[in-house]
């Protein structure tokens, strides 16, 4: 464990030497914002849609933006290791590939400090304050936890799907449309039948999860949401051991 320790910490070191490139890449986190404002405050004139005010809204998609942009599309450089052949070197390594890369980019913690930060100013000064609890705090911060767990694990698997394909960018431009599904409008906005199918995606449960919970606090029905964010992100979790272990197995049959 030290040594990932080590890996982690090494990273947050580089990461802070370009920590100008995340304060100007927020302006399009304020620019959605704005947009957004605007729209509901247009759409709703003071009235509820699918049981959500327009400050509700506004702070779902602070919330659900929130994971998004706490990323490092790690999965280009996890393709490109795959591609120039890097990944051998490492697998003769006494460390497992994916814990590696995972505390490795355990990094965007700078990025969710700085957009945390952010966000809430946004917020306050876009929505206003909300109705919160102690108890809504705590599990919206537990589920924003996994939430940027999920975004890390999303980004290996996009980033090892490089093991079978020459190409992972298509892969990524699909998880993250999806993933706006349920960014900019809650799951309730939807027919039923969407949103079954809608939760039947593991990543949904980033975005849709710590933003339900934050804005229409309820704690027997956040208890079970946060179940069902915890389940996906072993489902996800599953399926990048599942793939490493495909993709291992095809290097070592083609000798490397």
């Amino acid at each position: 464990m030290r040594k990932y320790i080590e890996i982690f910490k090494y990273s947050i070191k580089t990461k802070l030497a370009f920590i100008f490139d995340y304060l100007i890449s927020i302006f399009s986190y304020a620019i959605h914002l704005f947009i957004f404002n605007e729209l509901w405050d247009y759409i709703l004139q003071g009235k509820t849609l699918a049981g959500y005010t327009k400050k509700e809204l506004i702070w779902y998609i602070i919330i659900a933006e929130f994971v998004v942009y706490a990323t490092n599309k790690s999965y280009k450089k996890i393709a490109e290791k795959v591609r120039n052949g890097e990944i051998a070197n490492m697998l003769v390594k006494p460390i497992n590939f994916i814990t590696y890369t995972i505390f490795e980019q355990f990094s965007v913690l700078i990025k969710v400090a700085i957009n945390f930060v952010f966000g809430i100013t946004l917020g306050l000064l876009m929505a206003g304050t909300i109705d919160i609890c102690i108890e809504s705090v705590i599990i919206t911060i537990i589920s924003l936890i996994i939430s940027i767990l999920m975004t890390i694990l999303m980004d290996v698997f996009l980033g090892i799907i490089s093991f079978f394909t020459e190409e992972n960018q298509s892969f990524y431009l699909i998880a993250q449309k999806l993933l706006f599904f349920a960014v900019f409008i809650p799951i309730e906005f939807y027919p039923e039948w969407a949103q079954k199918a809608l939760l039947c995606i593991p990543s949904i449960y980033s975005v849709y999860v710590p933003g339900k919970i934050f804005v229409n606090f309820e704690l027997q029905t956040s208890l079970i949401l946060l179940t069902k964010q915890i389940l996906a992100m072993i489902v996800i979790l599953g399926l990048n051991i599942i793939i490493y272990k495909k993709g291992v197995e095809k290097i070592s049959v083609n000798g490397g």
